[in-house]
């Protein structure tokens, strides 16, 4: 069976990019660190930026496309992402990516790459107009980037029943959103329906996803300054405990590193 892999290069409200290699294919999700930045991480786990074939968006937050201008310029790549998205990097990086084709992505819809490597599109309810999230299919495995979200609706249920691996938001401490300096309107806005998950969202999601067959887990997109790593891992590994699930035996969980590589899942 050929590699398929996830592996987050960097997570959190700093900044998000994940490499997807299926087979012959080298993607990434999302560039929102500086480009700088991502070749150190890509050099890292020994991916030369030449070596990718495409970057898909899930939306035009600062933290998912901080390097994108620079590495497409650098590194001519495709740009798969919504209307919404592509328009919002036309009207704030005027100056055109000429070797870098810009392609649309429709919700529902999937995009084959070579061999058959699938990228399949779900919107998600996030403050960012066109956002989505990604299910990637590679021979009979499946995985999924599953952050940035208010809430999960039905269809992205529906899309990551029985994934094989996923990277999933604990973006929040509860406790700490309600207590810490953030002003009332921004703590509304992260808490809200159209927000991020908290540690306590993810832990009932995760017990959601164990019982149709996913045991794979990375806690990725943490906020800095309203949990910490070991809140969330606790968090949800507590949870999973008061429900007769037990970490290493019933499922695999790490928390994906903020600055840094994280090891990844090998599907």
């Amino acid at each position: 069976m050929s590699k398929f892999e996830l592996i987050p290069l960097f997570s959190g409200s700093s900044g998000n990019s994940t490499l997807i290699r299926a087979g012959n294919n080298l993607i990434l999700v999302d560039i929102g660190k500086s480009c700088k930045q991502l070749l150190l991480a890509l050099n890292e786990i020994g991916v030369d930026p030449t070596e990718i074939d495409a970057i898909f968006l899930t939306h035009s937050h600062s933290d998912h496309i901080a390097g994108l201008d620079v590495f497409a310029r650098k590194f001519p790549v495709n740009i798969y992402a919504t209307y919404e998205v592509h328009h919002y990097l036309t009207s704030h990086y005027p100056k055109p990516h000429p070797l870098s084709p810009s392609i649309e992505v429709r919700y529902g819809e999937s995009v084959i790459l070579n061999d058959g490597f699938a990228v399949t599109v779900c919107a998600t309810p996030h403050d960012s107009h066109g956002s989505v999230c990604y299910r990637f299919t590679y021979e009979d495995k499946s995985c999924m980037i599953m952050t940035d979200l208010g809430h999960v609706t039905d269809d992205i249920k529906e899309m990551a029943y029985g994934v094989d691996g996923i990277l999933i938001e604990a973006n929040y401490d509860s406790e700490m959103l309600t207590y810490g300096p953030y002003p009332i309107e921004l703590k509304a806005r992260i808490a809200g329906k159209y927000g991020h998950l908290s540690n306590d969202n993810c832990a009932e999601m995760m017990h959601e996803l164990i019982g149709k067959g996913t045991k794979n887990f990375i806690l990725g997109h943490l906020s800095e300054n309203n949990n910490t790593h070991e809140k969330a891992y606790e968090t949800v590994t507590d949870y999973l405990a008061s429900m007769g699930l037990t970490a290493g035996d019933d499922y695999k969980v790490v928390v994906a590193e903020r600055h840094r590589p994280t090891k990844g899942l090998v599907l």
